[in-house]
């Protein structure tokens, strides 16, 4: 018996079908990596960062990897 896939192809019906890789989003894996790693993804356009908080990341990203000007 096969089932539909949310916004996708049906699934196989063979015995690989549970191999079919699945969508994962971005922010659950960001979120796990920062509470199993303590490593954190943050883009500078994200809407739940102020003005502050972006500076703040900017600033940490150019002391740690240099500027963009710098790789020009």
């Amino acid at each position: 018996m096969s089932r539909m896939l949310a916004h996708g192809p049906r699934e196989p019906r063979c015995a690989l079908g549970r191999l079919v890789p699945t969508a994962v989003g971005a922010e659950p894996i960001k979120a796990a990596s920062w509470r199993d790693h303590r490593l954190l993804v943050v883009a500078l356009d994200d809407p739940r960062l102020g003005w502050a908080d972006r500076e703040l990341v900017r600033t940490i990203g150019d002391k740690l990897y240099g500027t963009q000007e710098a790789r020009r």
